[in-house]
């Protein structure tokens, strides 16, 4: 009897151990989110600069100083998933037609990274899939970074695929106003050029 009595005095403390272990865990999702972010994108630049497969490429941000030295996260890593069979790339000022994923990095919730922003649903089929318009210009610095060295195809099907990994500094940093992405967050894009126009050309309606 002493030990049922014992036991049931025990059991709101072991539902609240439970229930703390519960809100850690979940609370754990962003634990040192930024710390995170850095060590990975440390990693990133580590694979990407040692260039063992040949498909990855590094891009200095194009609004800083070439001649001085820039930490990891002045940087946006690209690996190459699809070389275009085109050689033209966009300008600065133009827009573009671009079919795209954003992810976060790797975490216990999303081991693939949570996506934040998509322009089409499954695979990427530049077939079929409606690529979005935009301004070159109006995008985060490792988008137009990156997008500069990208290449158009001969086709619409054929364009470039890459997958684009945006240190903090060089997307939305430590933004609030951007809900669905953790202030400290590297972006990892997957971005198919799709084609682009010089500012003042219309886009076709058929885009």
């Amino acid at each position: 009897m002493k030990k049922n009595i014992k036991l049931l005095l025990m059991l709101p403390l072991l539902l609240m151990g439970i229930v703390a272990c519960d809100e850690t865990e979940e609370a754990g999702e962003y634990d040192n989110w930024e710390v995170r972010n850095v060590a990975f994108i440390d990693s990133i630049a580590e694979v990407a600069r040692a260039n063992a497969s040949g498909d990855w490429k590094v891009f200095l941000s194009y609004d800083v100083n070439g001649e001085m030295e820039w930490d990891n996260q002045y940087y946006v890593y690209c690996q190459v998933l699809r070389q275009s069979d085109g050689a033209e790339s966009p300008a600065f000022t133009d827009t573009v037609l671009v079919n795209y994923r954003g992810r976060l990095i790797p975490s216990k919730t999303y081991p693939n990274g949570a996506i934040f922003d998509e322009s089409y649903l499954g695979q990427l089929d530049p077939e079929v899939n409606v690529p979005q318009k935009l301004n070159l210009s109006g995008c985060v610095r490792g988008w137009i970074t990156a997008m500069l060295h990208m290449t158009k195809g001969e086709t619409l099907a054929t364009g470039d695929v890459w997958r684009v990994y945006i240190p903090s500094t060089l997307g939305y940093a430590n933004r609030t106003d951007v809900s669905s992405i953790p202030e400290g967050s590297t972006l990892i894009f997957d971005l198919n050029l799709v084609d682009f126009f010089p500012v003042g050309t219309p886009v076709p309606d058929d885009y």
